[in-house]
């Protein structure tokens, strides 16, 4: 019966006008509908289920772009994308003084952590803050920063990650304000936050402070007066080793970076520092330690060693010349002397401002 009634035709207008009587009207009206058409209210429901078809909206083809399309669109993408987390690899630091300045190196700090020597760490800030002629270079890890599902257990042993990156922040103020504050840069415990969020939260505190930011590395020119000591600072490298934990920097420096004088590497927690001289020139090679006296994590690993330690180098403006010291206190003793003696052969006083 439902081939010889006069339904129009699926896909037509005809049909599509009908299709939507059928969609719009009430059950009696559908039943007029049909007789009509001369069908049963069921042959229209059938028919109606055949047009549905037509009323599929058609796939779109997907745009044939080229290669080369490709390719600029990329681009254009990492133009708005590379600005937000890229760092210059080669920055350049001015103090002008003429007198001998000292460079501190401190890292791994790990605030949040049960074992941190917060009574030390306090001091040594004090010091930083205040001691004339005395600069810092904030490393990485200064706060722990356990925020990894794998490390459940050792996340609840820290200080919430908010304080920590309060004392943080508060830390790095009061270095800066005091004009003390070299540069700084990142660490993998402060980057598993980046790497969860792509954020770097580090990069956006030195750019909203308007910081030196090395990030994982970089080549800094500390200017003192009127002489360049490159410095290749580094959290993390390659080239380690446990019997000599100078042996990494020094391989960095050889194979990478022949420029630097000065090559600082951080991450393992126990300090140290050589003196030595590579193509002709003084260098210095150090490993910073750490204010975690007691690190369950380099307990289990079978590291010990880890011992409090900010390496420190004294710098001439007038000449080239380099003294290393394994720990910044002794530094302090030298560099109170020698400033004491320019300043009675009449160099005159530092001005301890820091032109980035």
């Amino acid at each position: 019966m439902f081939g010889h009634v006069n339904l129009p035709t699926p896909g037509t207008d005809k049909a599509r006008e009908l299709c939507r009587l059928w969609d719009t009207s009430s059950g009696p009206d559908k039943r007029i509908a049909a007789q009509e058409y001369g069908c049963t209210y069921g042959g229209l429901y059938n028919w109606r289920a055949r047009c549905r078809k037509h009323d599929i909206a058609p796939t779109k083809a997907i745009p044939d772009f080229s290669l080369s399309e490709h390719f600029k669109r990329v681009r254009q993408m990492d133009e708005l994308i590379l600005p937000h987390y890229e760092c210059p690899s080669e920055l350049t630091i001015a103090i002008p003084t003429s007198l001998p300045i000292a460079v501190c190196h401190t890292a791994d700090w790990h605030m949040g952590e049960p074992g941190c020597d917060y009574e030390s760490l306090e001091h040594d800030i004090g010091i930083w803050t205040t001691e004339p002629g005395l600069y810092s270079v904030l490393g990485g890890d200064i706060y722990h920063n356990i925020i990894q599902p794998a490390k459940i257990g050792s996340s609840h042993n820290q200080t919430p990650i908010s304080v920590q990156k309060a004392m943080y922040v508060l830390a790095v103020k009061a270095l800066l304000e005091r004009g003390h504050l070299l540069f700084m840069g990142t660490g993998n415990h402060p980057y598993w936050s980046a790497q969860a969020t792509v954020e770097d939260w580090d990069l956006e505190l030195a750019r909203r402070l308007r910081i030196a930011y090395a990030k994982h590395g970089a080549l800094v020119h500390i200017v003192t007066g009127d002489i360049d000591y490159p410095e290749w600072w580094e959290h993390k490298g390659r080239y380690g080793s446990s019997f000599n934990p100078t042996h990494g920097p020094k391989q960095s420096q050889r194979v990478y970076h022949p420029r630097a004088r000065i090559v600082a590497r951080e991450h393992e927690h126990v300090g140290d520092v050589e003196q030595y001289r590579y193509d002709g020139q003084e260098c210095v090679a150090l490993r910073t330690g750490t204010y975690t006296l007691y690190d369950d994590w380099a307990a289990q690993n079978g590291m010990y060693g880890a011992h409090v330690c900010n390496p420190t180098v004294v710098l001439y403006p007038d000449r080239d010349h380099v003294v290393a010291f394994k720990f910044m206190e002794d530094a302090l003793v030298y560099l109170r002397s020698v400033r004491r003696d320019y300043e009675q052969r009449g160099f005159g006083r530092a001005d301890e401002h820091i032109a980035a």
